[in-house]
Protein backbone atom coordinates (compact mmCIF):
# COMPACT_ATOMS: atom_id res chain seq x y z
CA UNK A 1 0.00 0.00 0.00
CA UNK A 2 1.03 3.62 -1.07
CA UNK A 3 1.64 5.87 2.13
CA UNK A 4 1.74 9.17 1.70
CA UNK A 5 2.36 11.71 3.84
CA UNK A 6 0.89 15.67 2.36
CA UNK A 7 1.79 19.09 4.26
CA UNK A 8 0.30 22.06 2.97
CA UNK A 9 -0.07 25.52 4.45
CA UNK A 10 -2.89 27.12 2.56
CA UNK A 11 -3.41 30.27 4.42
CA UNK A 12 0.02 31.71 3.75
CA UNK A 13 -1.00 35.06 4.45
CA UNK A 14 -2.47 34.60 7.41
CA UNK A 15 0.90 32.80 8.30
CA UNK A 16 2.56 35.89 7.45
CA UNK A 17 0.25 38.22 9.30
CA UNK A 18 -0.18 36.16 12.16
CA UNK A 19 -3.88 36.18 12.13
CA UNK A 20 -6.68 34.00 11.20
CA UNK A 21 -7.39 35.81 7.79
CA UNK A 22 -6.20 35.76 4.79
CA UNK A 23 -4.92 39.08 2.77
CA UNK A 24 -8.61 39.78 1.77
CA UNK A 25 -9.82 39.43 4.91
CA UNK A 26 -11.65 36.08 4.93
CA UNK A 27 -11.46 33.73 7.66
CA UNK A 28 -10.38 30.23 5.58
CA UNK A 29 -11.62 28.06 7.80
CA UNK A 30 -15.37 29.91 7.74
CA UNK A 31 -15.20 29.74 3.59
CA UNK A 32 -15.58 25.93 2.62
CA UNK A 33 -19.52 24.63 1.69
CA UNK A 34 -21.31 23.09 5.12
CA UNK A 35 -23.11 20.39 5.33
CA UNK A 36 -25.79 21.70 7.13
CA UNK A 37 -26.24 25.51 5.95
CA UNK A 38 -25.38 27.27 3.19
CA UNK A 39 -22.45 29.25 3.14
CA UNK A 40 -22.63 32.73 1.50
CA UNK A 41 -19.16 33.59 1.88
CA UNK A 42 -17.62 34.18 -1.40
CA UNK A 43 -15.02 31.26 -1.69
CA UNK A 44 -11.48 32.44 -2.09
CA UNK A 45 -9.01 31.77 -4.32
CA UNK A 46 -7.15 29.12 -1.08
CA UNK A 47 -9.92 27.62 -0.84
CA UNK A 48 -10.63 26.40 -4.18
CA UNK A 49 -7.17 25.18 -4.38
CA UNK A 50 -7.71 23.12 -1.21
CA UNK A 51 -10.96 21.75 -2.96
CA UNK A 52 -9.10 20.77 -6.24
CA UNK A 53 -6.64 19.27 -3.95
CA UNK A 54 -8.89 16.96 -2.60
CA UNK A 55 -10.89 16.65 -6.06
CA UNK A 56 -7.63 15.14 -7.77
CA UNK A 57 -6.42 12.94 -4.66
CA UNK A 58 -8.25 10.59 -2.57
CA UNK A 59 -6.90 11.35 1.10
CA UNK A 60 -8.15 8.78 3.67
CA UNK A 61 -6.82 10.27 6.83
CA UNK A 62 -6.03 14.10 7.76
CA UNK A 63 -5.18 15.80 10.42
CA UNK A 64 -5.75 19.89 10.54
CA UNK A 65 -3.30 21.75 12.85
CA UNK A 66 -4.39 24.71 14.84
CA UNK A 67 -3.03 26.68 18.07
CA UNK A 68 -5.14 28.27 20.24
CA UNK A 69 -5.94 25.32 22.45
CA UNK A 70 -5.06 22.27 23.65
CA UNK A 71 -7.33 19.42 22.04
CA UNK A 72 -8.36 17.25 19.37
CA UNK A 73 -11.49 18.15 17.87
CA UNK A 74 -13.54 15.77 15.76
CA UNK A 75 -16.47 16.17 13.20
CA UNK A 76 -19.37 17.62 13.49
CA UNK A 77 -18.26 21.48 13.59
CA UNK A 78 -21.70 22.61 13.19
CA UNK A 79 -25.49 21.01 13.51
CA UNK A 80 -29.01 21.40 11.79
CA UNK A 81 -30.25 23.98 14.56
CA UNK A 82 -27.21 26.19 15.87
CA UNK A 83 -28.21 29.77 15.28
CA UNK A 84 -25.56 30.95 17.65
CA UNK A 85 -21.67 30.38 17.96
CA UNK A 86 -21.92 29.35 21.29
CA UNK A 87 -21.33 26.17 23.12
CA UNK A 88 -23.73 23.21 22.26
CA UNK A 89 -24.77 20.06 22.37
CA UNK A 90 -22.66 17.56 20.30
CA UNK A 91 -23.41 16.94 16.49
CA UNK A 92 -22.57 13.33 15.92
CA UNK A 93 -21.21 11.94 12.49
CA UNK A 94 -22.33 8.40 11.72
CA UNK A 95 -18.17 7.31 12.04
CA UNK A 96 -18.75 8.83 15.60
CA UNK A 97 -17.22 6.20 17.12
CA UNK A 98 -13.80 5.97 14.35
CA UNK A 99 -13.46 9.67 14.80
CA UNK A 100 -13.72 8.97 18.73
CA UNK A 101 -10.78 6.82 18.64
CA UNK A 102 -8.63 8.44 16.21
CA UNK A 103 -8.87 11.62 18.64
CA UNK A 104 -8.08 9.69 21.48
CA UNK A 105 -4.88 8.08 19.63
CA UNK A 106 -3.64 11.33 18.98
CA UNK A 107 -4.52 12.49 22.41
CA UNK A 108 -3.04 9.74 24.47
CA UNK A 109 0.38 10.12 22.24
CA UNK A 110 0.91 13.61 23.05
CA UNK A 111 3.02 14.49 26.44
CA UNK A 112 0.02 16.58 28.15
CA UNK A 113 -3.05 16.71 26.19
CA UNK A 114 -4.72 13.73 27.05
CA UNK A 115 -4.65 15.39 30.82
CA UNK A 116 -7.45 17.96 29.38
CA UNK A 117 -5.65 20.59 31.60
CA UNK A 118 -7.44 23.70 30.68
CA UNK A 119 -5.16 26.11 28.62
CA UNK A 120 -6.62 29.28 30.98
CA UNK A 121 -7.78 29.70 34.42
CA UNK A 122 -11.69 29.35 34.54
CA UNK A 123 -11.91 27.54 31.95
CA UNK A 124 -13.27 24.16 31.49
CA UNK A 125 -10.54 21.63 30.47
CA UNK A 126 -11.44 18.49 27.65
CA UNK A 127 -11.93 15.25 29.42
CA UNK A 128 -8.71 12.78 27.97
CA UNK A 129 -8.28 15.83 25.61
CA UNK A 130 -11.16 15.33 22.68
CA UNK A 131 -14.33 16.68 22.09
CA UNK A 132 -16.72 16.76 19.44
CA UNK A 133 -16.23 20.27 17.61
CA UNK A 134 -20.13 21.23 17.59
CA UNK A 135 -19.88 20.76 21.25
CA UNK A 136 -16.77 22.38 21.70
CA UNK A 137 -18.79 25.85 20.07
CA UNK A 138 -20.25 25.20 16.57
CA UNK A 139 -19.23 26.41 12.80
CA UNK A 140 -20.28 27.17 9.38
CA UNK A 141 -17.63 26.56 6.39
CA UNK A 142 -15.38 24.45 8.27
CA UNK A 143 -12.71 22.51 6.42
CA UNK A 144 -12.80 19.54 8.61
CA UNK A 145 -16.64 18.56 8.03
CA UNK A 146 -16.07 19.37 4.00
CA UNK A 147 -13.31 17.28 3.72
CA UNK A 148 -15.18 14.58 5.82
CA UNK A 149 -18.60 14.82 3.63
CA UNK A 150 -17.23 16.24 0.51
CA UNK A 151 -13.78 14.38 -0.04
CA UNK A 152 -14.74 11.35 1.73
CA UNK A 153 -11.64 11.93 4.44
CA UNK A 154 -11.31 10.82 8.07
CA UNK A 155 -10.43 14.31 9.35
CA UNK A 156 -9.20 15.50 13.33
CA UNK A 157 -8.06 18.59 13.89
CA UNK A 158 -5.78 19.07 16.65
CA UNK A 159 -5.81 22.63 18.40
CA UNK A 160 -1.74 21.88 19.90
CA UNK A 161 -0.76 25.30 21.45
CA UNK A 162 -2.20 27.65 23.87
CA UNK A 163 -0.96 30.30 22.17
CA UNK A 164 -2.70 31.56 19.04
CA UNK A 165 0.89 32.21 17.35
CA UNK A 166 3.30 30.80 18.76
CA UNK A 167 6.89 31.94 18.10
CA UNK A 168 8.82 30.01 15.55
CA UNK A 169 11.78 29.69 18.70
CA UNK A 170 9.29 27.02 19.77
CA UNK A 171 8.66 24.84 16.88
CA UNK A 172 11.43 22.61 17.93
CA UNK A 173 9.31 21.73 21.41
CA UNK A 174 6.01 21.57 19.37
CA UNK A 175 7.39 19.14 17.00
CA UNK A 176 8.74 17.00 20.12
CA UNK A 177 5.12 17.54 21.93
CA UNK A 178 3.24 16.44 19.19
CA UNK A 179 5.73 13.86 17.12
CA UNK A 180 4.72 10.32 18.64
CA UNK A 181 0.95 11.74 18.73
CA UNK A 182 1.30 11.99 14.80
CA UNK A 183 2.93 8.93 13.65
CA UNK A 184 0.51 6.66 16.10
CA UNK A 185 -2.36 8.68 14.33
CA UNK A 186 -0.99 8.18 11.09
CA UNK A 187 -0.28 4.48 11.19
CA UNK A 188 -4.38 4.15 11.68
CA UNK A 189 -4.86 4.88 7.85
CA UNK A 190 -3.86 0.98 7.39
CA UNK A 191 -6.28 -0.21 9.57
CA UNK A 192 -10.00 -0.91 8.13
CA UNK A 193 -11.07 -2.59 5.06
CA UNK A 194 -9.95 -1.24 1.59
CA UNK A 195 -9.96 -3.45 -1.61
CA UNK A 196 -10.90 -2.90 -5.54
CA UNK A 197 -14.34 -2.25 -6.77
CA UNK A 198 -14.39 -3.97 -10.63
CA UNK A 199 -16.51 -5.30 -13.21
CA UNK A 200 -16.83 -9.10 -14.01
CA UNK A 201 -13.83 -8.64 -16.47
CA UNK A 202 -11.70 -7.84 -14.03
CA UNK A 203 -11.51 -4.14 -15.04
CA UNK A 204 -11.70 -0.99 -12.38
CA UNK A 205 -15.42 0.92 -12.09
CA UNK A 206 -14.40 4.44 -10.42
CA UNK A 207 -16.43 6.38 -9.21
CA UNK A 208 -18.89 3.89 -7.81
CA UNK A 209 -20.88 5.21 -4.15
CA UNK A 210 -19.69 3.22 -1.35
CA UNK A 211 -21.52 2.97 1.61
CA UNK A 212 -21.04 0.88 4.82
CA UNK A 213 -23.91 -0.38 5.98
CA UNK A 214 -25.53 1.33 8.96
CA UNK A 215 -23.75 4.60 8.55
CA UNK A 216 -25.06 7.16 6.32
CA UNK A 217 -22.18 8.50 4.47
CA UNK A 218 -21.13 8.09 1.00
CA UNK A 219 -17.50 7.60 -0.39
CA UNK A 220 -16.21 7.03 -3.85
CA UNK A 221 -14.04 4.65 -5.21
CA UNK A 222 -11.12 6.06 -7.42
CA UNK A 223 -10.19 6.29 -10.48
CA UNK A 224 -8.31 2.40 -10.62
CA UNK A 225 -11.54 1.57 -8.76
CA UNK A 226 -9.53 1.51 -5.20
CA UNK A 227 -11.21 2.29 -1.96
CA UNK A 228 -10.54 2.76 1.43
CA UNK A 229 -12.25 3.07 4.71
CA UNK A 230 -11.27 3.21 8.50
CA UNK A 231 -13.26 1.13 10.66
CA UNK A 232 -13.13 -0.68 14.26
CA UNK A 233 -12.75 -3.98 14.93
CA UNK A 234 -16.15 -5.79 13.65
CA UNK A 235 -18.48 -6.94 11.37
CA UNK A 236 -19.71 -5.06 8.64
CA UNK A 237 -21.58 -5.34 4.84
CA UNK A 238 -19.84 -2.61 2.27
CA UNK A 239 -22.76 -1.45 -0.57
CA UNK A 240 -21.92 -0.49 -3.65
CA UNK A 241 -23.83 1.32 -6.66
CA UNK A 242 -22.62 2.54 -10.63
CA UNK A 243 -24.42 3.32 -12.89
CA UNK A 244 -24.89 0.64 -15.30
CA UNK A 245 -24.37 -2.04 -12.55
CA UNK A 246 -26.36 -3.84 -10.22
CA UNK A 247 -25.79 -2.92 -6.86
CA UNK A 248 -23.46 -5.36 -4.73
CA UNK A 249 -22.72 -5.49 -1.44
CA UNK A 250 -19.85 -8.09 0.75
CA UNK A 251 -19.76 -9.40 4.18
CA UNK A 252 -16.39 -8.68 5.84
CA UNK A 253 -14.78 -8.69 9.49
CA UNK A 254 -12.43 -6.08 10.65
CA UNK A 255 -9.78 -7.36 13.07
CA UNK A 256 -7.46 -5.04 15.63
CA UNK A 257 -4.29 -5.19 14.15
CA UNK A 258 -4.57 -5.86 10.76
CA UNK A 259 -6.35 -4.26 7.32
CA UNK A 260 -8.85 -6.37 5.56
CA UNK A 261 -8.89 -7.24 1.94
CA UNK A 262 -12.63 -6.64 0.55
CA UNK A 263 -13.02 -6.76 -3.14
CA UNK A 264 -16.37 -5.81 -4.82
CA UNK A 265 -17.59 -7.56 -8.01
CA UNK A 266 -20.35 -5.27 -9.65
CA UNK A 267 -22.41 -6.90 -12.98
CA UNK A 268 -23.87 -5.17 -15.50
CA UNK A 269 -27.74 -4.14 -15.97
CA UNK A 270 -29.61 -5.50 -18.63
CA UNK A 271 -29.62 -2.85 -21.73
CA UNK A 272 -32.67 -2.58 -23.16
CA UNK A 273 -32.24 -1.36 -26.80
CA UNK A 274 -34.93 0.18 -28.63
CA UNK A 275 -35.91 -0.51 -31.88
CA UNK A 276 -33.93 1.70 -33.79
CA UNK A 277 -30.62 -0.40 -32.05
CA UNK A 278 -32.99 -3.59 -32.49
CA UNK A 279 -32.53 -3.67 -36.80
CA UNK A 280 -29.17 -3.56 -36.95
CA UNK A 281 -27.92 -5.08 -33.65
CA UNK A 282 -28.48 -8.37 -31.31
CA UNK A 283 -29.82 -11.67 -32.60
CA UNK A 284 -31.79 -10.24 -35.01
CA UNK A 285 -30.46 -11.18 -38.65
CA UNK A 286 -31.34 -8.14 -41.64
CA UNK A 287 -30.89 -11.25 -43.88
CA UNK A 288 -33.71 -13.24 -42.90
CA UNK A 289 -35.93 -10.54 -43.24
CA UNK A 290 -35.85 -10.72 -46.99
CA UNK A 291 -35.52 -7.04 -47.37
CA UNK A 292 -38.47 -5.64 -45.43
CA UNK A 293 -36.47 -4.65 -43.17
CA UNK A 294 -39.16 -5.49 -39.90
CA UNK A 295 -37.05 -4.62 -36.62
CA UNK A 296 -38.25 -6.19 -33.30
CA UNK A 297 -40.26 -4.44 -31.07
CA UNK A 298 -39.31 -5.81 -28.09
CA UNK A 299 -35.96 -5.36 -26.26
CA UNK A 300 -32.47 -7.95 -26.77
CA UNK A 301 -33.35 -11.83 -27.37
CA UNK A 302 -31.75 -14.86 -27.38
CA UNK A 303 -30.59 -16.34 -30.45
CA UNK A 304 -33.15 -18.09 -32.50
CA UNK A 305 -36.26 -15.53 -30.80
CA UNK A 306 -37.90 -12.94 -32.76
CA UNK A 307 -40.84 -10.77 -31.48
CA UNK A 308 -43.13 -9.23 -34.65
CA UNK A 309 -46.40 -8.43 -34.59
CA UNK A 310 -48.45 -9.86 -37.10
CA UNK A 311 -49.91 -6.79 -37.53
CA UNK A 312 -46.73 -5.23 -38.54
CA UNK A 313 -46.00 -8.11 -40.78
CA UNK A 314 -49.23 -7.77 -42.28
CA UNK A 315 -48.81 -4.11 -43.04
CA UNK A 316 -45.76 -4.53 -45.22
CA UNK A 317 -47.89 -6.98 -47.61
CA UNK A 318 -48.95 -4.72 -49.88
CA UNK A 319 -45.54 -2.60 -50.47
CA UNK A 320 -44.31 -6.41 -50.99
CA UNK A 321 -47.13 -7.44 -53.03
CA UNK A 322 -46.14 -4.25 -55.39
CA UNK A 323 -42.38 -4.93 -55.34
CA UNK A 324 -43.10 -8.50 -56.30
CA UNK A 325 -45.35 -7.84 -59.08
CA UNK A 326 -42.45 -5.67 -60.44
CA UNK A 327 -39.80 -7.96 -60.08
CA UNK A 328 -39.27 -11.43 -62.38
CA UNK A 329 -41.01 -14.37 -61.80
CA UNK A 330 -39.11 -16.91 -59.43
CA UNK A 331 -38.69 -20.09 -60.57
CA UNK A 332 -38.88 -23.27 -58.26
CA UNK A 333 -34.75 -23.93 -58.56
CA UNK A 334 -34.48 -19.87 -56.94
CA UNK A 335 -37.30 -20.88 -54.41
CA UNK A 336 -34.95 -23.83 -53.02
CA UNK A 337 -32.03 -21.68 -53.12
CA UNK A 338 -33.53 -18.91 -51.46
CA UNK A 339 -35.20 -20.77 -49.07
CA UNK A 340 -33.06 -23.90 -48.04
CA UNK A 341 -30.85 -21.02 -45.30
CA UNK A 342 -33.99 -21.03 -43.36
CA UNK A 343 -33.44 -23.98 -40.97
CA UNK A 344 -35.63 -26.33 -42.97
CA UNK A 345 -33.60 -27.68 -45.66
CA UNK A 346 -31.49 -30.17 -43.75
CA UNK A 347 -35.16 -31.49 -42.04
CA UNK A 348 -36.67 -31.71 -45.28
CA UNK A 349 -33.44 -33.24 -46.48
CA UNK A 350 -33.81 -36.18 -44.12
CA UNK A 351 -37.87 -36.51 -44.37
CA UNK A 352 -37.73 -36.94 -48.33
CA UNK A 353 -34.27 -39.39 -48.00
CA UNK A 354 -33.94 -42.28 -45.61
CA UNK A 355 -35.45 -41.42 -41.85
CA UNK A 356 -32.64 -44.13 -40.33
CA UNK A 357 -30.37 -41.29 -40.95
CA UNK A 358 -30.89 -40.01 -37.32
CA UNK A 359 -29.75 -41.34 -35.05
CA UNK A 360 -32.47 -40.44 -32.80
CA UNK A 361 -35.90 -40.16 -33.56
CA UNK A 362 -36.94 -36.98 -35.68
CA UNK A 363 -38.26 -34.77 -33.51
CA UNK A 364 -42.05 -32.86 -33.50
CA UNK A 365 -40.84 -29.75 -34.71
CA UNK A 366 -38.39 -31.73 -37.66
CA UNK A 367 -41.53 -33.50 -38.68
CA UNK A 368 -44.07 -30.17 -38.55
CA UNK A 369 -40.96 -28.01 -40.25
CA UNK A 370 -40.77 -30.52 -42.77
CA UNK A 371 -44.64 -30.47 -43.20
CA UNK A 372 -44.48 -27.36 -43.38
CA UNK A 373 -42.45 -26.56 -46.16
CA UNK A 374 -44.40 -28.97 -48.32
CA UNK A 375 -47.30 -27.36 -48.15
CA UNK A 376 -45.58 -23.92 -48.78
CA UNK A 377 -44.22 -25.28 -52.33
CA UNK A 378 -48.15 -26.78 -52.76
CA UNK A 379 -49.60 -22.85 -52.06
CA UNK A 380 -46.72 -21.16 -53.73
CA UNK A 381 -48.21 -22.53 -57.15
CA UNK A 382 -51.90 -22.56 -56.13
CA UNK A 383 -51.56 -18.21 -54.94
CA UNK A 384 -48.44 -17.27 -57.09
CA UNK A 385 -45.20 -16.39 -55.42
CA UNK A 386 -45.55 -13.00 -54.08
CA UNK A 387 -48.24 -13.83 -52.11
CA UNK A 388 -46.65 -17.48 -50.85
CA UNK A 389 -43.89 -15.82 -49.26
CA UNK A 390 -45.63 -13.52 -47.04
CA UNK A 391 -46.99 -16.83 -45.50
CA UNK A 392 -44.03 -18.33 -45.63
CA UNK A 393 -42.32 -15.61 -43.20
CA UNK A 394 -45.68 -15.23 -41.15
CA UNK A 395 -45.24 -19.33 -41.11
CA UNK A 396 -41.29 -18.45 -40.04
CA UNK A 397 -41.99 -16.04 -37.66
CA UNK A 398 -44.69 -17.39 -35.99
CA UNK A 399 -42.25 -20.78 -35.68
CA UNK A 400 -40.06 -18.77 -33.68
CA UNK A 401 -41.97 -17.03 -31.43
CA UNK A 402 -43.16 -20.36 -30.11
Amino acid sequence: MNFRICYRVYDTSGVDMKESYNARGFDLNRNFPDFFKTNNKQQQPETEAVKDWLESTQFVLSGNIHGGALVASYPYDNEANNMFTTFSSPSLTPDDDVFRYLASVFSFNHENMHLGIPCRDGTPGFANGTTNGAAWYPLTGGMQDYNYVYGGTMEVTFEISCCKFPMKTELTRYWRENRKGLLHFLGEVHKGVKGLVKDSSNNPIPKAALKIRGRDMTFYSTKKGEYWRILLPGSYIIEARADGYKPAEEEFIITSQEVTIQNITMYPTRVVSDQSHASSEGPWDKHLDIGLDIAPTSGPMANGEASTSDTQLLSTYEKFDESMEKSSVISEAEFDEYFSGMGLAKEQEKMDGNLTDYEFPPTADAVSAAGSLSLSRSLCFNLGFSRCIVLIVLAFTWRLRL
